[in-house]
């Protein structure tokens, strides 16, 4: 019996802490906490009753409890608010001044008066005469970076306006990152700003953190891509840069003075390299994956081949709507994955983790379709001639 209970308390055990790493990976400025993050407390009660919608119930409960705990200490870590640039005009991260007007435009420095300044990137290039500035129209897009130091961002401000703990040591601004989008959103691309903030702790212990900067082609928060994708293509290399970071804060070089000395300026320049050769790598791995993608497109083997006969064949618990965008979802095998609109057209094609739909399920951005839509649509595709889908 004891072995029994042991069983089942390690499988719930090992729920939680996928359930909270799930969490975590969805969350701006998640990447500050997730290398040291060892425990959280949860005070939350469980109805051992069964009855209609109980479950469902304590699992929002649940994960609202979860991203208390989450919130908290990401706000504990970070030296800003995550997603938003310091506003020095308005002294606040709050401000309307403090996000990107849109999923294309990045951090350019401060104006004299302390106030936030936007560009679109491609733009930015062109002005810099990037040798590149051309291939960010490409389909795919080129991905291009550019390091910006203190000095540079800070220049044109008046020193009267200059206040608050938070201080901008230098960035990185990368563009342009493909993503899926909707047709009303248009092209899907979308540039980052990334940067380095720095403030003191009591008792004057530096702490620095990276700060994400960027929309969804929808104008979204950037964790709201979690929906649309199993994971985001800048995660890895944010999660070291983050990590490398952390281990900076704590170099006696680096933390004497104010503003950390000339070491640590020469520390974070290294670290932001080292975060735009490691975003670039990264993208040229997923380019010759789409390229292999595109390979087997040709030789037959891509999940759009099997979207009608996997459709025809759904029911039940393979047969889900999409609440967001009204499509439906049907899940065939191998994870293979497809979106329709109710009248039978074909969105798109893809193949999903296990993990990835999931947590889609839970999420309820996927839901079992009714019933008369389930037939209206079945009856739709069987009307097709083949080829016509």
């Amino acid at each position: 019996m004891a072995e029994a209970h042991d069983e089942l308390g390690g499988a719930a055990w090992a729920a939680l802490v996928r359930l909270v790493r799930e969490r975590l990976a969805r969350k701006p400025g998640g990447h500050l906490i997730e290398a040291q993050l060892r425990q959280i407390e949860l005070d939350i009660a469980l109805p051992l009753a069964a009855s209609e919608g109980a479950g469902a119930e304590f699992a929002r409960r649940l994960v609202a409890a979860i991203d208390e705990q989450l919130d908290g200490a990401v706000e504990q870590a970070a030296a800003f608010r995550p997603g938003h640039a310091w506003c020095h005009r308005c002294a606040s991260v709050g401000c309307a001044h403090s996000r990107p007007p849109s999923a294309r435009h990045v951090f350019l420095g401060y104006a004299p008066t302390g106030l936030p300044r936007w560009e679109d990137f491609a733009q930015l290039c062109l002005e810099r005469r990037h040798p590149r500035v051309d291939q960010l129209y490409d389909d795919p897009p080129a991905l291009l970076v550019l390091v910006q130091g203190r000095a540079a961002l800070a220049r044109a401000m008046l020193s009267a306006f200059e206040r608050g703990s938070y201080e901008l040591l230098g960035q990185l601004v990368a563009g342009f990152f493909q993503v899926r989008s909707r047709a009303e959103e248009g092209r899907g691309v979308i540039a980052l700003t990334a940067q380095v903030a720095a403030s003191r702790a009591r008792g004057g212990r530096l702490r620095l953190g990276l700060n994400l900067l960027g929309l969804t082609p929808s104008g979204e928060e950037l964790e709201r891509l979690w929906d649309r994708h199993e994971d985001l293509p800048w995660r890895k290399a944010v999660r070291w840069a983050q990590s490398a970071l952390q281990a900076a804060a704590v170099e006696p070089a680096c933390g004497r003075s104010a503003r950390g000395g000339p070491a640590l300026e020469r520390r974070i320049e290294g670290i932001l390299k080292g975060l735009a050769r490691r975003l670039e790598r990264d993208q040229r791995s997923r380019s010759r994956r789409t390229r292999h993608a595109e390979r087997r497109h040709a030789a037959g083997d891509r999940p759009t081949r099997k979207a009608l006969d996997d459709a025809r064949a759904a029911s039940g618990d393979t047969l889900l709507v999409d609440v967001r965008r009204g499509t439906l979802v049907v899940l065939g095998e191998r994870g293979r994955t497809h979106f329709f609109n109710p009248d039978g057209r074909l969105v798109s094609s893809v193949r999903y983790s296990r993990d990835a739909i999931e947590r889609k399920l839970r999420a309820e951005v996927w839901r079992r379709a009714p019933g008369e839509l389930s037939e209206t649509f079945r009856s739709t595709l069987l009307a097709l001639r083949p080829g016509s889908e």
